[in-house]
């Protein structure tokens, strides 16, 4: 396993972490309406947002 395999796993174990104690819902602040949502899934679209960016970029 190379150094870039291990990064991506370290990174993905704490995304797992920030998620799995992240249970509790929040308050997003769209342009015309407020949405209450889990925490978790607003977290793992802007990781899925990130990938799709770094993804392209690379």
């Amino acid at each position: 396993m190379n150094k870039k395999m291990s990064y991506a796993l370290v990174l993905l174990a704490l995304s797992v972490l920030v998620l799995l104690f992240n249970t509790g819902k929040g308050e997003i602040n769209l342009v015309f309406d407020t949405v209450r949502i889990m925490k978790a899934l607003v977290y793992m679209a802007f990781m899925g947002v990130g990938v799709v960016i770094g993804l392209l970029l690379k």
